[in-house]
């Protein structure tokens, strides 16, 4: 193993994240001379995901196809847009993350988070939250978790959806929303501009871009949150399989190459075997089935 091409199936669009992700695994594999047989890319973005995971199901037992997905994998069933759970997918390793941020207007009269909080208790739809995608997303987590932790009302937060984190940009210099709730990377060339400004990050520390934004830790609250990205097997995926792709793919994360392409994607290394991710993942299901339930959103009991 493997006798033939692998299929890389990225559950998403040409050109968003899922599909960027598919693309930088097959660059780091090639120029790290880690590829056995090559890699096909498929993308099947349609459905929020869903219509991946389907495809993978189908594919059940195959030792040639692989997914890459984010946290929509537990979000999707919890929402009831899938019936597909956990239980239909191998979890093979977990790769990057992305740190989300609340931002605002460079002019805007909230200087903390802290400042944000207090009026949130006040009144949680004072300030409408933008996020760039239809929840439930990890944008919304970036709202909800934190707002939670601090004991805000979140059944009385107000969260718009757009259709991007660009866009979340555009309502935010346009004066129609106060706040924004999304990754630095959709965002990072305003703030880096100067014309917004991100009030904490959730990273675990201070990143480089933003060595003068707090963490949520530094601001009080105990809350870690990444967009990660991650690399799933089909359902009865073969040991020999799953075995091998741990192991590949640790090979990809120590290498030169994969390093620089996280680097000038602005993507952080969040790298985890297939045990440990099946054990984050069921920790994310009960704190995100918890959250949807708060909101009226679980479908899935």
């Amino acid at each position: 193993y493997p006798q033939q091409p692998i299929e890389l199936v990225a559950a998403g669009d040409p050109g968003g994240g899922l599909d960027l992700h598919a693309r930088l695994i097959e660059m780091a594999f090639n120029q790290a001379k880690l590829a056995d047989k090559p890699f096909t890319i498929v993308n099947k973005g349609a459905g929020g995901g869903n219509v991946a995971t389907a495809y993978m199901v189908t594919q059940k037992g195959s030792p040639y196809s692989l997914q890459v997905n984010t946290n929509r994998v537990l979000l999707n069933p919890l929402n009831g847009t899938t019936k597909h759970t956990l239980k239909d997918m191998t979890p093979v390793v977990r790769l990057t993350t992305e740190y989300e941020i609340w931002v605002v207007r460079s002019d805007s009269k909230y200087k903390t988070v802290k400042d944000v909080i207090e009026d949130l208790k006040k009144d949680p739809k004072s300030l409408p939250f933008g996020i760039g995608t239809a929840p439930p997303c990890t944008d919304q987590l970036n709202v909800l978790i934190p707002a939670k932790a601090a004991g805000v009302d979140i059944k009385g937060l107000k969260i718009v959806a757009f259709r991007g984190g660009a866009d979340v940009g555009t309502q935010l210099m346009g004066g129609h929303i106060g706040i924004g709730s999304t990754s630095l990377s959709e965002l990072v060339a305003l703030v880096e501009a100067g014309r917004l400004r991100p009030l904490v990050v959730s990273s675990f520390q201070r990143l480089d871009k933003l060595p003068n934004v707090p963490t949520w830790k530094e601001s009080g609250l105990d809350v870690v949150l990444g967009h990660w990205r991650g690399i799933f097997g089909t359902p009865a995926m073969p040991k020999e399989a799953y075995d091998y792709w741990n192991k590949k793919f640790e090979q990809m994360t120590q290498s030169k190459p994969w390093k620089e392409l996280l680097a000038k994607n602005d993507l952080q290394d969040a790298f985890l075997t297939g045990d440990k991710f099946a054990a984050a993942l069921e920790k994310d299901a009960v704190l995100y089935k918890e959250l949807l339930g708060a909101l009226g959103m679980l479908k899935q009991q």
